[in-house]
């Protein structure tokens, strides 16, 4: 490869990765318009709702998320971001650790405007239930640490959007997988903006998860529906799905022939990591502008291997050896489209009462999801279909290491 080829490489564009802020946010104007609008009635000291946004693995979610969290930053909000583990001590911790971390950062070159925030962190860090002389016993030690936590953070937050209301900000709270959040914890953060949407203090939730996320906020605090506005996170349409490859390539100069561009809309099936994978292919293939089709056809070779190698099978091993039966079941009747648990069972020769443990840790996995009731569909676009294409084994080495 001489180095006219690298520099080519070197300006691609396009970047697959969990996460990764595309160059181009096509199809997600109205998201960003209505968080826009929420930004802007902060300021205007009005109390509005939080955000949830929900779709499946892949569709941009994050990447989303990303970027609404740096438009409310540079507008002067107070904002911290997490990724959920679903183990509640160390969300609590990484929670603390965010609102720490973006009370330090914030508006950094207003030192009286950053000490009168960072003393209300100082002010909640030593407080407990016994502190403020509250008689009460607990279960446990681990039970009464975490009673201390709920309390620290509601204080913590309730005195921090208080601070933030009088300088007409107010505190954004980003966090992705919420659907993986500990029951008790994610009941306390929707009881937080529940109270302070009521005090009429600037608090918000912008949270994203799996297309069941709704509910389970709906189970945690019945309340929830009213809290938040949902917005669903769904594949690209035609017109967006163009527009995420055509312009990120005329930025560097790049252009796709009309042949190039209608296959890579065919294979992203407009699903925004699928559009950066194919689109990054495509490009490190070419030696010539515009991008050709005879690229692309080169290119997608190895971007359907980086997928299978990366977003389909590192999630195929997570799963157990009889939950990987359960897996090629739903693949066969199903392909990628949502299936009844009960042809599931019929298929696998098992009552539905005696699956509900695998599909319930399949469901903990994040593999699958239950669509409506009674049907359970797959997470991830083409997992069916990666299933289906390299007839995996429901066993494998590394089981029994």
């Amino acid at each position: 490869m001489n180095i006219k080829d690298l520099s080519l490489h070197i300006k691609n564009p396009f970047t697959p990765g969990a996460g990764c802020k595309p160059p181009e946010l096509a199809g997600r104007e109205d998201d960003i318009r209505i968080f826009k609008t929420l930004v802007a009635r902060t300021v205007l000291q009005r109390v509005d709702r939080g955000i949830i946004f929900s779709g499946l693995r892949g569709v941009g979610k994050t990447a989303l998320l990303v970027t609404l969290d740096e438009y409310a930053l540079n507008n002067g909000m107070l904002t911290a971001r997490i990724e959920s583990s679903g183990i509640i001590e160390d969300d609590y911790g990484r929670l603390f650790r965010a609102i720490s971390l973006a009370v330090s950062e914030f508006d950094m070159h207003n030192t009286n405007l950053k000490s009168r925030i960072s003393e209300v962190i100082s002010s909640v860090s030593s407080v407990s239930v016994s502190a403020l002389g509250v008689s009460a016993k607990f279960e446990s030690k681990k039970v009464e640490e975490q009673e201390n936590d709920s309390l620290r953070l509601e204080l913590l937050i309730t005195n921090l959007s208080r601070k933030l209301k009088e300088l007409k900000s107010g505190f954004f709270l980003f966090i992705d997988e919420l659907q993986e959040m500990d029951s008790d914890l994610l009941g306390v953060l929707i009881s937080i903006q529940h109270k302070l949407g009521q005090l009429s203090l600037p608090f918000y939730i912008i949270g994203a998860g799996l297309p069941n996320l709704p509910g389970v906020l709906s189970k945690s605090r019945s309340y929830a529906e009213r809290l938040f506005e949902y917005r669903g996170i769904d594949k690209l349409n035609e017109e967006s799905t163009i527009k995420a490859f055509q312009i990120p390539a005329e930025s560097e100069g790049v252009t796709f022939d009309s042949k190039a561009l209608k296959r890579l809309v065919e294979l992203s099936g407009g699903y925004p990591y699928f559009i950066q994978s194919y689109g990054e292919a495509a490009w490190n293939e070419s030696d010539s502008n515009p991008i050709t089709l005879n690229s692309v056809i080169a290119g997608q070779v190895k971007a359907r291997q980086k997928l299978d190698d990366g977003l389909y099978a590192a999630r195929w091993q997570r799963a157990t050896e009889c939950a990987r039966n359960y897996l090629i079941a739903m693949s066969n009747l199903a392909g990628d489209e949502p299936v009844l648990t009960s042809s599931l069972a019929e298929s696998i020769g098992k009552p539905s009462k005696e699956l509900s443990v695998i599909r319930e840790s399949l469901i903990k996995l994040g593999l699958i999801y239950s669509s409506k009731r009674g049907m359970v569909a797959f997470t991830v676009p083409g997992m069916g279909d990666f299933i289906a294409r390299t007839q995996p084994s429901s066993t494998q080495p590394y089981d029994f290491r």
